[in-house]
């Protein structure tokens, strides 16, 4: 029988509260800090280390260094701003910060959403498997999911000036963030948000050239450009990256000449054209189920998509989830054990290492977040979200209570 209450999920007081899962979520860090760190596990953070260095010695900061860690950096000079405090430690102390740091900031802007406490939680516990996953990289996807989610509760908070600070945040350090423009529809004071557009983005231009100089600031920007083009078309054929809409159809037909452009073509328009529903933007529902697909989108369409990357995705899909009428209703258990069982585990080696890389080279932990995407879409197609009390998922602002 489904629940149709969302407090009803657990009878116990303690698994509901902040303090139980941010327990959980700092334990991730420091066991990564435990297990990888030394056994020299850490090649990401290495690589982020790295970046700033070279960019206070005006290296390129996309060329190879083999003699300090393995791949290459891929995001803008302004990620000098995000890992500086934790660059200036050793590696094992600045690596165990970074981890708390992107758990942190993660749990903070999920907090300004004004969910509901228990279905808060339930997001937050839902989300976990996939968190892990990151964290276990050392990546910045937390950050990146926090950066949007941040700029998107500016918004419904209407401090429309510093929006944009996090959405050129993240934009100027792994271009995912831009997607938050899409907020500006929901401003109240949009004056406010360009203001804040053209602020921020002077801000984040200039402050790495105070670490470096201008001159080297603009050429690395050219640099970075050619940078993602080059990593672009070496993704499509890594059976690691490219775990994306395009990869699964790519990978599992075997045609991996296929272009992104006819993906594009056809995922673009159907994730734009619900912005149409101008009367349903006074939903918070309706706003903060396009938060979703954003999240989502950039994810199931970036061929840059990885294992650790999916964090982004999963906090927007389990967002929609744990806003259902019925949260535990047959077809949302099943969605449940589906998205943590072949895109949260089965890529790992918690099964078996065959499957894992079987899931992977088929792109099939894309599978699960993509049938949900296309369910969030109809959603926002078909659901007259004025009919749906805002107030069965959110918290109300201390002027709504009043009125």
């Amino acid at each position: 029988m489904a629940l149709r209450r969302q407090d009803d999920w657990t009878n116990f007081k303690f698994f509901k509260t902040d303090k139980f899962i941010l327990g959980i979520w700092i334990a991730l860090p420091i066991l990564n800090w435990i297990i990888n760190f030394p056994n020299n596990r850490h090649n990401n953070y290495k690589i982020f280390r790295a970046m700033f260095w070279h960019l206070i010695d005006q290296k390129n900061l996309y060329a190879g260094y083999p003699q300090e860690h393995g791949d290459f950096f891929h995001y803008g000079p302004a990620f000098s701003l995000v890992i500086a405090p934790f660059a200036i430690f050793p590696n094992v102390i600045g690596g165990l910060l970074w981890g708390l740091f992107n758990i942190l900031i993660l749990f903070y802007a999920l907090n300004k959403l004004r969910l509901k406490q228990e279905i808060k939680v339930l997001l937050m516990l839902l989300s976990t498997i996939e968190l892990a996953n990151s964290i276990w990289a050392n990546q910045y996807n937390p950050c990146i999911s926090a950066l949007i989610i941040l700029s998107f509760a500016m918004v419904e908070n209407e401090k429309d000036f510093y929006a944009p600070f996090w959405i050129l945040l993240g934009t100027f350090t792994k271009v995912y963030g831009v997607v938050g423009m899409v907020f500006f529809l929901f401003s109240k004071n949009r004056m406010n948000f360009i203001l804040g557009c053209i602020v921020w983005s002077i801000v984040f231009f200039v402050l790495p050239m105070a670490l470096s100089s201008p001159a080297y600031i603009i050429q690395t920007y050219g640099d970075w450009y050619y940078d993602l083009i080059a990593k672009n078309s070496q993704l499509i054929v890594s059976i690691s990256s490219d775990l994306t809409i395009m990869g699964l159809v790519r990978k599992v037909s075997g045609h991996l000449e296929i272009p992104n452009f006819w993906f594009f073509a056809l995922g673009m328009p159907l994730l734009l054209l619900p912005l149409l529903r101008v009367k349903q933007f006074a939903s918070q529902q309706f706003r903060t189920f396009v938060l979703a697909s954003l999240l989502m989108f950039i994810v199931l369409f970036s061929t840059a998509s990885e294992h650790p990357t999916y964090i982004i995705c999963i906090v927007g899909l389990f967002l929609w989830l744990v806003m259902q009428k019925e949260i535990f209703s047959a077809r949302n258990i099943v969605l449940i054990l589906f998205v943590l069982m072949l895109t949260g585990l089965a890529p790992t080696y918690v099964f078996s290492k065959q499957l894992a890389v079987f899931v992977l080279y088929y792109a099939l932990k894309a599978l699960p977040c993509i049938i949900v995407w296309f369910l969030l879409m109809y959603d926002l197609y078909t659901k007259d979200f004025l009919k749906i009390p805002d107030s069965n998922f959110f918290m109300l602002k201390s002027k709504e209570l009043i009125s």
